[in-house]
C-alpha cells in the first residue's frame, strides 16, 4: 500500500506544538465545514434511507437511521403501479429540449449583446432580464388560455415552450457575463487572419466560454426539471411531470412516506449524475472571473 498520499502524522503534530493558534484555528475551519456538510446532506440521507425502509419501519419512533433490513417493494411500486418511468421520461424531454434551445438561441444572443453595438442594447438587455421578475402565478391563467386556444394544453410541448420563455433570459444574462470577460483582442486577431465574425465566434468565444455555457444550461436545466407550479397547470394525465407525481404521494389524510422517498431519490439521482459528468466544466464556469489579472 502506498503511503504517497498519506498525511504525515509527525508533521502535523510538529505544527500543532509550535503554532497552537493557527492548527486551533484550523481544527475549527474543518470541523465547521464537516458540521455543515453532515446538516446539508443529512436530508438527503434520510431521504435514501426512508425508501429502502419497510412501512413499519418507517413508522417507528424515534426514527431509525441505522440497523434495520432494507427493502426495494417502494421502488418496484414506483416504476410497476405508479409508472414513474415515463413521468421521469417527460421531465426529461422538457427539461432537455428547452435547455437545447435557449443555448442554441441564447449565446448568439449574449454575444451580440457583448461585442456589437446595437441600438437601444441597454433596453433590450434589461427587458430580456425584466421577464424574470415576473410571478409564475401572474402569467398562470392567460399561459393555459392560450395554451387552450392552440390545442396545445396537457401536452409536453407546450410545457417546454413555456420552460424555454423562461431559461433564455437566464442563459443569455450568465453567459453575457462570461463573454464580457474575454478581451476582444482574441477575436480581432482572429479576424485579422481571415475569420469573419461568425467563424470568430464559432472558433474564439464559444470554446472559452463553454465552462461558463455549462453552467448557465445546467442552472437552467435544474429550474425546468425541478418546476411544479407550470407543470401542474399546463400538464396531466400521461404528461405529467416527476415532480407532479411526487406531489401525489401526499394525501389529504395520509402520506407514503417510502413512495416519497423513493420518487424524490429517483428524481434527485439524474441532476446528481449529471452534475457529476460535468463537474470540471461546473467548477471552472463557476469561479471564471472571479479572479482579476
Amino acid at each position: 500500500m502506498s503511503t504517497r498520499n498519506l498525511p504525515d502524522i509527525g508533521s502535523a503534530v510538529t505544527f500543532a506544538t509550535e503554532n497552537p493558534r493557527a492548527a486551533l484555528a484550523t481544527a475549527i475551519k474543518y470541523g465547521a465545514g464537516i458540521i455543515v456538510a453532515i446538516w446539508m446532506l443529512f436530508p438527503i440521507y434520510w431521504m435514501v434511507t426512508v425508501s429502502i425502509q419497510p412501512q413499519e419501519v418507517i413508522m417507528n419512533w424515534p426514527p431509525r437511521f441505522l440497523f434495520f433490513t432494507p427493502v426495494l417493494e417502494h421502488y418496484v411500486t414506483l416504476f410497476t403501479e405508479q409508472n414513474f418511468g415515463r413521468y421521469l421520461f417527460n421531465s426529461f424531454v422538457v427539461a432537455a429540449g428547452a435547455v437545447l434551445i435557449s443555448v442554441i438561441i441564447g449565446v448568439p444572443a449574449a454575444y451580440s449583446l457583448s461585442r456589437m453595438d446595437v441600438y437601444g442594447g441597454h433596453h433590450i438587455g434589461f427587458w430580456i432580464l425584466s421577464t424574470r421578475m415576473i410571478p409564475p402565478l401572474s402569467i398562470m391563467v392567460p399561459l393555459f388560455i392560450f395554451f387552450s386556444d392552440v390545442g396545445l394544453d396537457r401536452s409536453l410541448l407546450g410545457l417546454m415552450i413555456v420552460h424555454f420563455l423562461i431559461t433564455l433570459p437566464m442563459i443569455i444574462w450568465i453567459v453575457k457575463g462570461f463573454i464580457d470577460e474575454l478581451p476582444q483582442s482574441l477575436e480581432e486577431s482572429a479576424m485579422v487572419d481571415g475569420c469573419n465574425r461568425i467563424q470568430a465566434f464559432r472558433e474564439i468565444v464559444v470554446p472559452l466560454v463553454m465552462p461558463g455555457i455549462a453552467a448557465a444550461g445546467f442552472i437552467s436545466f435544474i429550474f425546468s426539471w425541478n418546476n411544479f407550479l407550470l407543470a401542474l397547470v399546463l400538464t396531466g394525465g400521461d404528461t405529467r411531470t416527476a415532480p407532479l407525481v411526487i406531489q401525489s404521494s401526499m394525501g389529504y389524510l395520509s402520506i407514503n412516506w417510502g413512495m416519497l422517498g423513493a420518487a424524490g431519490t429517483v428524481t434527485v439521482l439524474p441532476v446528481v449524475l449529471i452534475s457529476l459528468a460535468l463537474r470540471n466544466h461546473l467548477v471552472e464556469g463557476l469561479t471564471m472571473g472571479a479572479v482579476k489579472q
